[in-house]
């Protein structure tokens, strides 16, 4: 199965960890954070520290018209378009839940796996669109097997 991984940079390792784990499985699969295979990764962190921009400059509109920005959303949204499953790993934010969501428009699998059990108020009606809503690893193992 290909799969794309996408969550919060505070879960880039248990992403990549889980990533390799997939591949070892004989899986294809991307990951967001995972530069192993090639793959463009960036934080709009990188823009701070850049001279070129001064944070009072950084707003929306900027931030999106940065080559770098504008490379990593194509980056992102070709391994979406690529996937036949997208894993939203929990906790994660709005650019997360936005791929999934796009992920799951464009026909693809969705698993919403909270690495923690799901905190009251941490959840969504949406999240009905998932075909997994899961917070222990061994369902989405098993899932996931299902389509080896």
């Amino acid at each position: 199965m290909k799969i794309y991984i996408v969550s919060s940079w505070k879960n880039a390792q248990v992403a990549v960890s889980i990533a390799q784990w997939l591949r070892d499985e004989g899986h294809e699969v991307d990951c967001f954070a995972d530069t192993s295979t090639g793959r463009y990764v960036f934080h709009w962190s990188e823009m701070l520290d850049s001279s070129d921009k001064s944070k009072s400059e950084l707003n929306a509109k900027t931030f999106l018209q940065d080559e770098r920005s504008q490379k990593a959303f194509h980056e992102d949204k070709k391994w979406l378009d690529w996937c036949e499953c997208c894993i939203l790993l929990l906790p994660a934010g709005r650019s997360s839940h936005l791929e999934a969501g796009y992920a799951k428009g464009r026909g693809k699998k969705l698993i919403i796996h909270s690495l923690l059990p799901f905190p009251k108020g941490e959840f969504d009606v949406m999240y009905g669109f998932a075909d997994l809503l899961s917070d222990q690893i061994i369902e989405v193992i098993d899932w996931v097997e299902k389509y080896k």
